[in-house]
């Protein structure tokens, strides 16, 4: 039969991306790692050493660049100089070879910029098990050292250079006060919420010490790369960086400004999802602990009969209640309410009397809400999930490894 593919989604191209962080350049090239012949080598650099603080997957068979950039980011104390990303290949289970690989990347890029080794981190992302055509990566690293730029367009072909499967561009900014939050990032398969998703990368001017960043990074990664689900799979790459170029004061509160930057670009992974049609942001409340919901709350994301549903714009309050009541974390499960959409179709046990064909055309859409109300306590969290559909299974089905 023939599988049906869900338009593209479009959104309006932000006006800000990284470059418009005052402080950092960019480039994007056509090296030629890709077959495809797309971008495929990506550099980010600052004018001076930004502070850093970095999120990265807890996978055991972690990717050469991950093991590569948490080394320097330790001995250089947080201070980061430079980014150099290669995408088509992840240089991930290559052996001594990829450590040594990715160290000269940093190396080359150091070399370049006359900066220390250590102020250089290193990202890959692409095919598993491959090893990366050096001669290839050399001549691209050379060619985006020459490109870079602090214009507009520059940070979106470093973007355009950083993706693989994804469907669309991902990237999004705000400014307060006089101070610049911007972000790109790339993801659409291999995502589960476990420490960070893909690479992304979110940059500010403000004069934020590493031991800021360190701080405040794992509660913004808990309400947006932390809380995104695709198909349950943690990559061995997953990297989120958080830079700070220094330039403008503070408020107290900054985190708080940057945490809906990092929450939209974790929401445009999960609306991508490799053919998804729509994110679900499943929200509990009334667990006994935070803890408590957040386990619940993946424990539905995870779902594939929930998912599917979701898909076919069917709610299927069945799939949701039972799932919640298989999670351990639960004490009362016949104080749940299910809210779907804002209709009520679960309460006490049994489902109420809503319309299916109102609620299913409130679920036609590509941002939805499910609301799950326990009795058990204070805790509340929320995840976001893509749905589940014949696209997701064609693309992965065909993807060399």
């Amino acid at each position: 039969m023939s599988i049906p593919v869900p338009p593209v989604p479009t959104f309006p191209p932000s006006p800000l991306t990284l470059t418009s962080v005052p402080g950092l350049r960019a480039a994007g090239v056509r090296a030629g790692i890709k077959a495809s012949g797309l971008p495929d080598v990506a550099l980010l650099v600052a004018d001076a050493p930004m502070a850093c603080a970095g999120l990265f997957t807890q996978n055991h068979f972690a990717a050469a660049p991950v093991t590569v950039s948490k080394s320097h980011l330790l001995r250089s104390g947080g201070q980061v100089r430079a980014v150099i990303i290669n995408s088509g290949n992840a240089n991930a289970c290559t052996g001594a070879q990829g450590d040594k690989d990715a160290l000269e990347m940093c190396t080359r890029v150091a070399q370049a910029l006359g900066c220390p080794v250590e102020q250089v981190l290193v990202c890959s992302t692409g095919v598993i098990g491959v090893k990366l055509p050096m001669d290839t990566v050399r001549a691209g690293i050379d060619l985006a050292v020459q490109e870079l730029s602090s214009d507009v367009e520059a940070g979106r072909r470093f973007l355009s250079a950083i993706m693989t499967t994804d469907a669309f561009p991902k990237e999004t900014g705000v400014q307060h006060n006089g101070a610049t939050i911007a972000g790109v990032c790339k993801g659409a398969g291999m995502i589960e919420p476990n420490m960070a998703t893909m690479l992304a990368f979110v940059a500010t001017d403000w004069d934020l010490r590493t031991e800021q960043l360190k701080r405040s990074l794992p509660t913004i990664a808990a309400t947006s790369f932390n809380a995104v689900h695709v198909d349950t799979h943690t990559s061995t790459n997953d990297t989120f960086l958080l830079l700070a170029t220094k330039k403008v004061a503070p408020p107290t509160d900054w985190a708080r400004h940057v945490e809906p930057v990092a929450r939209r670009l974790s929401w445009l992974i999960a609306r991508d999802g490799e053919g998804a049609t729509k994110v679900t942001t499943i929200e509990v409340t009334g667990a006994a602990t935070d803890e408590a919901a957040r386990a619940i709350a993946r424990r539905v994301a995870s779902s594939a009969l929930v998912r599917t549903a979701l898909f076919g714009n069917d709610p299927n309050w069945g799939r949701f209640t039972s799932q919640v009541g298989n999670a351990p974390e639960v004490r009362t499960a016949r104080s749940l309410s299910c809210v779907l959409q804002g209709i009520e179709v679960f309460r006490a046990g049994e489902p109420t009397d809503f319309d299916r064909a109102a609620a299913a055309a409130a679920m036609a859409v590509d941002d939805v809400k499910l609301e799950l109300k326990l009795a058990d306590g204070p805790g509340r969290a929320a995840v976001m999930t893509s749905d589940l559909g014949y696209r997701y299974v064609q693309v992965n089905a065909e993807y060399t490894t």
